[in-house]
């Protein structure tokens, strides 16, 4: 295959090299040996394509060497690997370096890339195949499995899933989906506890609400606005902040019965309450923040808006997978639309990340349902910076504030206006706002338990039948990631159709190396290790009875064969499906959730069982596909689905191309219920 070079070059902010420069971009693929990939900041070689080590100390600043391991050994320790595979790793290393979304800073390419790949190879090399071949060899990926670093594992396996999703162009791959899959499963254990998965009926109405509480503050802004403006108004009238600043006293506040004053130019409104209802905001703030009274007054206000921040904030971390340090540095203009040519517009989160590669220009792809979420922050920051004066849309200002409102605190507070706001712990928002989530609804139950130990273990100290589910900000991040992959635990129709948005577009952008836009690559490797997670507890769920083959039972058995050894597996206790969860995740298995169960077939396929169902239920009057699996629990989707077909047959005129396959799915669905319910 011919390689567009148009599409490589250097990414990294490196003043001494330009497009002009010799290093900028290889003049082919394969480079030629005596390329010059690094120069100084004269334009002198430093290191050429061919050499045993690359020299990065001009774009490093520091000495930092990388040693492929054909030329002198340095040391004990030093790597020697054959030829054929070091050409292998100077290709691999070039591509990470000057290929499509390539690298940005050298420590990643060298630390995260280059050396860990060098391991993989070099043990190949000592088992005397070619890297190219590895996916052959299972012993050689489980010895590579227990000689990685620990810290970095998951990083190294999102590394390779990159090289496969590259191997078109490189015309070889490292370890296909199977072989990653195995990789993932030999992990070994670096923290005491993962980070955990919020069952999706808990994660359902944490979102749903958080939906609520945006929309309610959306359906009273303009009031709320008002409000604000009329209250900071009256704060100046009073000249509260100089006189409070300098006094440390109250006598000012405009919101407390009138007062005797030498000052006849003060003006009192009373209890705030009475302000809170004259502009209609009362309710929507006792509803979120309980009740407004003379002793609480307007700080119930101001303690309303920093709620609703945080609100704005977990809606955005749920729907981008963003850090929440990275949710809190999002800009005015942070909504980015990019016009897709298959899918149409796609929306983007910018925001400045803050691990890996710093990129103060960084992307995630999102769900249009963080636009009223962004548009609340926008409100809120608006009219905070506005009544200090700090407003100004054309510096893009950030939309996370701290609560400087002249009520809000003692001396300095409109001084404060000019901090970036401190994110603190999403429990203890939760704690001290208690009208939030119903402690009831996020109450941990059996199924909740199992299926948060489904995903990954859980500190049972914390996790238990009857407690109210501890929420944090990560959770959000690793529960959406899950969910890309496993959407069918989401019932809630109004949440799946936001996923609908995030399942499309997230693994398409993200996991297929989209070069137009520069998309945050921790979401990436979230992603890719998420997929392998899902896939191996879907796998685990075929050996039960929720699953069944028109073919029977030894059939079923037969499909789970390459899972143990060629052998048919037969699982009836938890213990082996443990067991079997990880022997599956290994072995060349394929899982695809469909319409009528699941597809195990690992090939191209003409159908997708998903638009159409006829061919895999035997509907065309042949017999049901040999890899089909049928779930019991989808009876009730299907029992719509059989419906709405009747209701289109019944429309249709007879003898038509459209009738013929309307007929062709109503056949195949009613041999999905026949076989579920053994009739046949």
């Amino acid at each position: 295959m011919t390689v567009n070079l148009s599409h490589f070059g250097l990414c990294m902010e490196l003043p001494e090299v330009s497009s002009p420069s010799m290093s900028f971009r290889p003049p082919s693929w394969p480079p030629p040996k005596d390329w010059v990939c690094i120069e100084d900041r004269d334009g002198n070689p430093v290191s050429c394509y061919g050499d045993s080590i690359w020299h990065f100390y001009p774009w490093a600043g520091i000495t930092l060497n990388f040693h492929f391991g054909d030329g002198p050994k340095l040391n004990s320790r030093s790597h020697v690997i054959d030829l054929a595979n070091i050409e292998l790793l100077r290709q691999l290393v070039t591509w990470r370096g000057w290929g499509p979304r390539a690298a940005i800073n050298v420590h990643t390419l060298v630390g995260n890339f280059a050396i860990p790949l060098r391991k993989i190879i070099s043990i190949c090399s000592e088992n005397n195949i070619l890297a190219s071949d590895l996916s052959r060899y299972p012993a050689v990926i489980d010895e590579i499995a227990q000689q990685l670093p620990k810290a970095t594992f998951s990083q190294i396996v999102a590394e390779l899933d990159r090289l496969r999703d590259a191997s078109e162009f490189l015309g070889f791959e490292l370890l296909d989906a199977a072989g990653i899959m195995r990789l993932k499963v030999l992990q070994p254990v670096h923290n005491s506890f993962q980070t955990e998965y919020i069952p999706s009926r808990i994660w359902t109405y944490l979102v749903l609400r958080i939906a609520e509480c945006i929309n309610d503050y959306i359906v009273h802004q303009e009031k709320i606005e008002a409000c604000f403006e009329f209250c900071i108004s009256a704060y100046v009238n009073n000249n509260v902040i100089a006189y409070r600043e300098s006094t440390g006293k109250t006598h000012y506040n405009p919101f407390q019965s009138a007062r005797k004053s030498k000052n006849s130019e003060l003006v009192y409104l009373g209890a705030f309450v009475d302000t809170a209802e004259r502009f209609g905001i009362k309710e929507v703030i006792e509803r979120w923040v309980g009740r407004v009274d003379e002793k609480s007054g307007i700080r119930k206000f101001g303690a309303y808006l920093s709620l609703i921040q945080n609100v704005a904030l977990a809606n955005i971390v749920a729907f981008t997978m963003m850090r929440v340090e990275e949710a809190a540095s999002v800009r005015l203009n942070c909504l980015l639309w990019y016009d897709d040519p298959v899918y149409g517009r796609v929306p983007l989160i910018q925001a400045e990340t803050t691990k890996t590669d710093p990129d103060d220009s960084a992307l995630w792809v999102t769900s249009p349902s963080v636009e009223p979420a962004i548009n609340t922050l926008k409100s809120i920051a608006k009219i905070r910076l506005s009544s200090v004066g700090r407003w100004a849309e054309e510096n893009n200002p950030l939309l996370l504030t701290v609560p400087f409102e002249p009520w809000m605190g003692g001396r300095k507070s409109a001084k404060r206006s000019g901090l970036k706001a401190r994110v603190g712990s999403l429990g203890e928002l939760v704690r001290v706002n208690p009208l939030l989530f119903d402690a009831q609804q996020i109450t941990i139950n059996e199924n909740d338990l199992k299926i948060a130990k489904s995903v990954g273990p859980l500190n049972t100290e914390k996790f238990k039948i009857g407690f109210v589910w501890p929420i944090a900000w990560h959770q959000f991040r690793r529960t959406s990631a899950v969910n890309m992959f496993a959407s069918g635990l989401i019932s809630d129709p109004s949440m799946q159709f936001q996923m609908k948005h995030q399942t499309r577009l997230m693994p398409l952008y993200y996991g297929r190396g989209n070069t137009a836009l520069r998309l945050n690559d921790a979401v990436r490797v979230l992603l890719v290790n998420s997929q392998y997670e899902v896939m191996g507890r879907q796998l685990a769920e075929v050996h039960t009875d929720r699953f069944i083959s028109p073919y029977g039972d030894n059939h079923k058995a037969g499909l789970l064969a390459p899972a143990n050894n060629g052998q048919p597996v037969n699982l009836i206790s938890e213990g082996d499906a443990q067991h079997y969860e990880k022997s599956a995740r290994r072995q060349e298995l394929n899982f695809r959730l469909t319409a009528l169960g699941a597809c195990m077939k690992n090939g191209p396929c003409d159908g997708d069982c998903v638009s159409s169902i006829g061919d895999c239920a035997g509907g065309d009057g042949k017999a049901p596909c040999a890899n089909v699996l049928f779930d019991r629990t989808n009876a009730e989707k299907n029992k719509i689905r059989l419906a709405g077909v009747i209701k289109q047959i019944e429309a249709t005129p007879v003898d038509t191309p459209r009738y013929r396959h309307l007929e062709q799915e109503r056949r195949g669905l009613e041999n999905y219920f026949a076989y579920i319910r053994n009739e046949i």
